[in-house]
């Protein structure tokens, strides 16, 4: 339950800390909303595929970047998160 209440607490931090990452990353998932929209409206029958890599887009750029594989660890979230405010 800590690292549930942990991580959730993280994620309320995170749009204070950094704001600028907070709404560049909801103007894109807008971004992709809009293209997929008007792709459908158009009749192209791709628009699933472009909202699908589109929403996981981010994910492998992130894992692409260095994403540490502890990243939802308990214990090195908050060891990393100690070390980043000192």
């Amino acid at each position: 339950m800590k690292g549930f209440l942990f991580f959730l607490g993280s994620i309320f931090r995170w749009p204070v800390q950094r704001p600028n990452q907070f709404l560049t990353l909801h103007l894109y998932f807008v971004a992709i909303y809009v293209i997929t929209f008007f792709i459908k409206n158009m009749g192209f029958n791709f628009s699933n595929l472009i909202f699908t890599s589109g929403m996981i887009a981010p994910i492998g750029y992130l894992i692409c970047n260095g994403l540490p594989l502890d990243c939802l660890d308990y214990k090195s979230s908050i060891q990393r998160e100690l070390n980043t405010q000192n």
